[in-house]
Formats: structure tokens, C-alpha cells, sequence
């Protein structure tokens, strides 16, 4: 091999683990967005709070990322994550229509889904899905509650009440300008609070497994693989911890 191939060919060598190791450590500008959850994630007095707030700062910190966490109306940060690569979302229900749009870091939550009235009207107690077509039913604009309720027959014209929010969502209830909910009761509960109407009881069906779903923190598909490889490796550490396991029961 002549002396000046043979010199280059160890050149190579020796530049490509460089090369490597420099390509791994390129700043990725990642962004996470979020709507306000009262018992997931939130911000109070200009700090973010809650479990799943602390779910991804663990993860970013094993992972030795760093991103600011936004918080807007949910059909915004839903069309934000799914357009964008190297989004974060906080959180959201996992379904068939999202799935392969999504790398599913983590699980955060198990909140159910049942139609919830105010326990002093009776008269909106619902038993079934066809009585909950005949009531006005506020739901939050391309949330998954949103689809599956459309999904099931419920029409914008006829039965959804949409809104941009969970607490525009609750006050309807409270003051009696829509009759149901599709939510999650401690959800409704804490939201109540939140407007200083702790006391105002509310009526569901008893939760079974069919109410249940499951809410993760997810990253847009077309996230830079050596990132999405780092933040699910963190992921999957962080769930043997205590920590998570504390965080998923609060």
C-alpha cells in the first residue's frame, strides 16, 4: 500500500470514534408543550408543577437534555407536537389514531372517562350513551375525549358543547349552562376547587376498566433517532425507580 494511502487510511481510523462522540453531542433544540392539567402537569406562580412535571425533568436530567416546557390551549399544543419534530407533549391519552405519530416515552397516568353531571340535577343522570345524545355535553376542542365522542355518534350541532379548556369546561357545568361532562372525575373535582366551588357534588357511573385509559409523555416520530434513543433509554430507567413509582400514584 503506497505511504501516503496507508497514512490517510489510518487517519480515518482515527477521526471516525471523534467523529462520532461529536455528532452524538450536537445541541438538539428540543421543545416541550403542554396543556394545564390540574393533576398532572401546571404552573403555579410562574413554576411548573406536578407528577408528570416531574416525570420529565427526571428523564431530561438522565438523559442530559434540556427544554422549557410551554403551556397553551390543548388543540394548539397537540397540533404543535404532531407537526414538529423533536416535540415533547404533556400528556396524552395513547389511542390507534395517534400511535404511529408518537414515540410513547413514558406513562404518567391512568384517568378514566365518564359522563359526569351535578348530583342535585337528577335529571341529568345518565346511565347509557344514548340518554348522554340527548344532554349537551362539554368537551375540549381535538382532545381524545373529543374524538371518541364524535367517533360514537355525538354531533357539534346537536350534543358537544366544544371548548378550549378544562377550567371554561367545568364552569359550564357549574353554572348549569351545559349538563355533562366527558372527563375524569378527580379531574372535575379539582378543577371545582380551582373556580371556589369545592362543595358542588358531582354524579358518574361507577368506573370500570372500559372507562379507563392510559396517558403518556410522547415525542413527535420525526424526532433525530440518537435523541428519541436517549430520552426512551432514560425512560426505561427512571421507571424501576421509587421516584416514579411515587409519581404515577400522585
Amino acid at each position: 500500500m503506497p505511504r501516503k494511502i496507508f497514512i490517510w487510511f489510518v487517519f480515518l481510523l482515527f477521526i471516525q470514534p471523534l467523529y462520532s462522540v461529536a455528532k452524538d453531542d450536537i445541541p438538539v433544540e428540543l421543545q416541550v408543550v403542554a396543556s394545564i392539567n390540574p393533576l398532572l402537569q401546571y404552573q403555579d406562580e410562574g413554576e411548573n408543577k406536578g407528577p408528570t412535571i416531574g416525570i420529565l425533568n427526571a428523564i431530561l436530567a438522565e438523559a442530559q437534555l434540556e427544554a422549557n416546557v410551554a403551556f397553551m390551549p390543548w388543540a394548539r399544543a397537540f397540533s404543535i407536537a404532531e407537526s414538529n419534530p423533536n416535540t415533547i407533549i404533556l400528556s396524552m391519552i395513547r389511542t390507534p389514531e395517534r400511535e404511529d405519530n408518537f414515540y410513547w416515552i413514558i406513562k404518567v397516568s391512568r384517568p378514566a372517562r365518564v359522563f359526569i353531571s351535578l348530583e342535585s340535577n337528577i335529571e341529568n343522570h345518565v346511565e347509557t350513551i344514548e340518554q348522554a345524545k340527548e344532554k349537551l355535553i362539554a368537551v375540549i376542542l381535538n382532545s381524545a375525549e373529543h374524538k371518541e365522542l364524535i367517533a360514537a355518534g355525538f354531533s357539534e350541532k346537536k350534543n358537544l358543547y366544544i371548548v378550549s379548556s378544562r377550567e371554561q369546561m367545568v364552569k359550564l357545568l357549574a353554572n348549569g349552562r351545559v349538563d355533562l361532562l366527558y372527563t375524569d372525575p378527580n379531574n372535575a373535582r379539582v378543577q371545582l376547587e380551582a373556580i371556589n366551588k369545592p362543595n358542588l357534588a358531582i354524579h358518574y357511573k361507577k368506573i370500570t376498566m372500559k372507562n379507563q385509559r392510559t396517558s403518556y409523555i410522547a415525542l413527535n416520530k420525526g424526532t433525530d433517532k440518537a435523541i428519541a434513543k436517549r430520552l426512551q433509554q432514560a425512560a426505561d430507567k427512571f421507571v424501576k425507580t421509587p421516584e416514579y413509582a411515587y409519581l404515577l400514584a400522585n
